[in-house]
């Protein structure tokens, strides 16, 4: 049976999600950043507004355990008249402003920038052509967090604050949680706490947790593409770093050294936008690697080669598993050296201008993990943990105070442990850095039969269910796959800290046996825009603030029955 979602349910939803949707924009909550509480605390606002505090069995904040930003979740849970407990889910901090530019002031007030927007639509691309569309013209909403996720999490909270009055008048036929959380952008902190959070209010209140209704961003997936998508699995993550070890020597005589940025370059060209290392399956592929940072290591000027350099490369993922992604980069960077080397070597030849053989260089290209065996061997492991120990606490903290980044400190960790091992140039040392997202992929079940039902049942919406969530989520650390192989992870990862170790500062870390214990089946359904993490970020209104709330109402729905 096929039913129009009409104008009076849309609009019975509209006003409140853009009223939502727009306070918590006008909020700052750049991720990692302790101001992402205070949008955590506006939803609670939002959530109880009214004197609705009371519907509630529980509604707060609940902290990040040893975070450095000492930053919250916001939740709220509604028992209802069943165990039976669908989880709302939305991440309530945003990347920066600052490719706003002269703009920036007003890049978090829908209001004040859509008065600017034709100044906005001169610097930014394909923005002028919406703004001028006879029929969605008038129907975006501007501003960072707009679509990435704001709406998402207004959305949610329209849909829990109604489910929350139905709980009132004894009419709600299942419970529900609503769980907002910090750091999405960065490493997925606030989601990696709620797991926990959800499995203790599993325990606590003897609830059955039918699956996840996660609402981040949606968007075309090609130029004119018209359909809305539900995502029911999601894209995994992982990065490899690189140490690219070349050889110190005076500028005036560059062929006696080798210079670290050649060798990277020719690694992130042979390596960044590669078609070839993308996982496919079925009609969807992940998009090609890029590089997210790269770098020499030198710190001063000076007329000597650069003879380390680094770079990252983030790679996503359907199906390879780390240690598979490990050997296919390890066969490229071999073969990358090689041509570069070949080149050096017929450079020098005719710079020269003497023929005769020369000595052939040659490259090595090591693992961490094989990095670790050979220092191990050379200096004994107990040293070498010692040294790296020391290492650990030094690059710990950067010169104001301040936690330093996780990538720059599995670098720190990773020259020491070459310094140990006594190996020379040229060489490449490939290593992981957090953070890491496991790809999960459909699993049918009730949930999946709820979305595909109110997508048939509105055929006119558009709504099309698809497999993997092709943008990085929290959905990831929903559930596991019965078997995740994390051993090539695990050996090549030098900030990896186990559980079951004592807890060292500045460790990275997943709690496999809380993801694989809350088992969450989930969705992805959220708002419909553009140019996400872009100055021209846009919500399509109608469809976000109408029509969202409506599916994921009639969803929740479904499943009570």
């Amino acid at each position: 049976m096929t039913t129009q979602i009409t104008m009076s349910e849309r609009n019975e939803w509209y006003e409140a999600v853009k009223r939502y949707t727009t306070e918590l924009m006008r909020i700052k909550g750049v991720s990692p950043s302790a101001d992402e509480t205070r949008v955590a605390e506006a939803v609670l606002e939002l959530l109880k507004e009214g004197g609705l505090e009371d519907a509630y069995t529980v509604v707060g904040l609940d902290a990040l355990e040893s975070d450095p930003y000492q930053r919250h979740n916001a939740y709220a849970f509604v028992r209802g008249q069943s165990a039976r407990t669908v989880v709302l889910l939305g991440h309530i901090d945003t990347v920066g402003t600052a490719d706003y530019g002269r703009l920036e002031p007003f890049a978090l007030d829908p209001e004040a920038l859509a008065s600017r927007q034709d100044e906005l639509a001169e610097i930014t691309p394909g923005l002028k052509a919406d703004l001028d569309d006879p029929v969605l013209g008038q129907d975006w909403m501007l501003g960072r967090g707009s679509v990435d996720m704001k709406s998402g999490v207004a959305a949610n909270i329209a849909v829990m604050r109604r489910l929350a009055e139905r709980s009132r008048q004894g009419q709600l036929p299942l419970s529900v949680v609503l769980l907002a959380t910090v750091d999405e952008e960065n490493e997925s902190a606030g989601v990696l706490r709620g797991v926990q959070l959800l499995l203790d209010l599993r325990t606590r209140y003897g609830l059955e947790y039918l699956g996840a209704i996660n609402t981040d961003y949606t968007a075309a997936r090609y130029p004119g593409d018209p359909q809305r998508y539900a995502y029911t699995g999601t894209i995994g993550k992982l990065l490899p770093c690189f140490l690219v070890v070349g050889a110190e020597s005076h500028v005036g005589e560059p062929f006696e050294g080798l210079d670290a940025n050649l060798l990277a370059a020719e690694l992130i060209a042979d390596l960044s936008i590669n078609d070839a290392l993308c996982d496919a399956v079925g009609e969807q592929r992940t998009p090609p690697p890029v590089t997210l940072h790269a770098t020499d290591l030198k710190t001063h000027y000076d007329v000597q080669l650069p003879y380390m350099a680094y770079f990252y490369l983030n790679v996503l993922t359907f199906s390879t598993t780390p240690a598979e992604l490990l050997e296919r980069l390890r066969q490229r960077a071999s073969a990358a050296l090689e041509r570069v080397l070949g080149r050096i070597g017929q450079a020098e030849q005719r710079w020269s201008g003497t023929p005769g053989e020369r000595p052939q260089r040659s490259a090595t290209v090591l693992s961490y993990a094989e990095l670790l065996a050979l220092a191990n061997a050379k200096q004994g492991a107990q040293p070498v943990q010692a040294a790296l120990a020391e290492e650990w606490e030094r690059c710990l903290h950067g010169p104001d105070g301040a936690v330093r980044d996780a990538r720059e400190r599995s670098l720190a960790l990773t020259r020491r442990l070459w310094q140990l091992s006594g190996l020379v140039g040229p060489a490449v040392v490939i290593f992981y850095a957090p953070p890491y997202y496991p790809h999960l992929a459909k699993r049918a079940g009730a949930l999946q039969d709820a979305v595909e039902a109110v997508a048939a049942a509105h055929p006119e919406e558009r709504l099309q269910a698809a497999e993997f969530y092709p943008y990085l989520s929290d959905m990831s650390y929903l559930r596991a796959d019965a078997v995740v192989d994390l051993a090539g992870l695990i050996a090549n990862m030098p900030l990896w800290q186990a559980i079951d170790q004592p807890r060292r500062p500045g460790g990275y870390s997943l709690p496999l046996q809380a993801i694989h214990a809350l088992d969450l089946p989930f969705v992805n359904l959220g708002p419909y825009g553009r140019a996400v993490h872009q100055r021209g970020e846009r919500v399509l209104m109608s469809y976000s603030f109408g029509v969202l709330p409506q599916f994921i109402s009639e969803i929740i729905e479904h499943l009570a029955h």
